[in-house]
């Protein structure tokens, strides 16, 4: 099948957990071919060259995603999923977006097939043509009138307030900004509709007695539930749009009164991220921690990073020895040194004590990792 992503046609072949993506000789640079080899696994058949790619085991295309979005609650949570793409933008690789080039492997979104600058298609990233591709992925899901295609070729003749604010979004910040405050709207309302039904239910039974002195309580409990929800709901999307402007730091303290178990995997997901991003590392070591990094990791993985934000280092060091992970460890052992031979108001000998221990630790583990 040919994908039109609003600029030029790609051709796919789909077979089960596999995906082809055959590109003519104007769609690459035959003499570049060793580099492109070097990102993808890529062969030349002639004229053509073709990429292949293995999707994971539970792969679900964004289509089908779409499909199975039948409530505005699940078409807005599905639309909000859309902003992992954002930190794709501007880079050597660049996406092809399009429906059926993208896959969810749990609640993480990914691109399978991405060009390179000036030598594989999509060979030129362009900021505007990358929003209005997160536009065409996001309206089709809240209009039967359009697709993603059809968007693309020009139809934004709507008449809905809310698709009028997508469509006019300035950049990626400003479109999930609308999302995220439409979505937290539905939401109250959905709750706000959740609480009418059960007062009325609690008038009911009042009038009998016992029965409506326990619907009574039961509602206490509802209504102390819901405004602690919100509240917490109400945070984390704070938190993403701040980590969606690349604010680490306030990212973190969106959420600091929330422990790990109370959090979401996408909440903690975007707080081991920031804590990377804020770490005392060079770029190179927080790239390739990042890369080991994503939505799908272990919780025990997660939390450490968040513990590490929050400044939390022996809960850090020891969910590093119950993961057995040396690399994270020493990283532990590191932290908690310099805090503290920082820590000014602590006990001399036990401050001394302390180092030594720590200072032991972080030399037989370098010697292990060969560092």
């Amino acid at each position: 099948m040919k994908l039109f992503n609003g600029k030029e046609y790609l051709e796919f072949i789909k077979e089960n957990n596999q995906i082809q993506v055959i590109l003519n000789k104007k769609q690459y640079d035959k003499d570049a071919t060793a580099v492109i080899q070097a990102y993808f696994k890529a062969e030349n058949v002639e004229d053509t060259l073709i990429v292949t790619y293995d999707l994971p085991e539970d792969a679900i295309s964004f289509t089908q995603n779409a499909k199975n979005a039948k409530t505005r609650i699940e078409k807005l949570q599905l639309a909000d999923k859309v902003s992992q793409l954002v930190t794709l933008a501007n880079h050597y690789q660049i996406p092809f977006i399009h429906p059926e080039n993208l896959y969810f492997s749990g609640e993480h979104l990914f691109v399978v097939h991405f060009g390179l600058d000036g030598i594989l298609s999509p060979s030129h990233y362009d900021n505007t043509f990358f929003l209005r591709n997160l536009k065409a992925l996001i309206l089709p899901l809240f209009s039967s009138k359009l697709n993603y295609e059809k968007f693309l070729e020009g139809s934004s003749a709507l008449t809905d307030k809310f698709l009028q604010m997508i469509t006019q979004a300035e950049d990626c910040e400003t479109l999930f900004s609308i999302i995220r405050q439409e979505l937290m709207t539905t939401e109250s309302e959905i709750k706000a509709t959740k609480r009418l039904v059960s007062k009325n239910i609690y008038r009911f039974y009042r009038t009998v007695g016992i029965i409506g002195l326990l619907v009574a309580i039961g509602v206490g409990v509802l209504g102390y539930q819901t405004s602690n929800t919100n509240k917490k709901q109400a945070a984390i999307i704070e938190a993403q749009t701040s980590f969606m402007t690349n604010n680490y730091a306030k990212t973190q303290s969106d959420l600091e009164k929330y422990a790990p178990k109370d959090l979401t995997k996408s909440a903690k997901y975007i707080l081991a991220v920031s804590s990377i991003n804020l770490a005392d590392l060079t770029a190179t070591q927080k790239q390739a921690v990042l890369n080991n990094i994503s939505i799908k990791s272990d919780d025990n993985t997660l939390n450490y990073w968040l513990y590490v934000g929050r400044g939390e280092f022996e809960k850090a060091l020891n969910l590093a020895q119950n993961l057995g992970d040396e690399q994270l460890t020493l990283l532990a052992y590191t932290d908690l040194y310099q805090t503290t031979k920082l820590n000014d108001k602590m006990d001399g000998a036990k401050k001394q004590k302390l180092l030594a221990d720590y200072s032991k630790q972080i030399e037989e583990l370098t010697k292990k990792l060969g560092k």
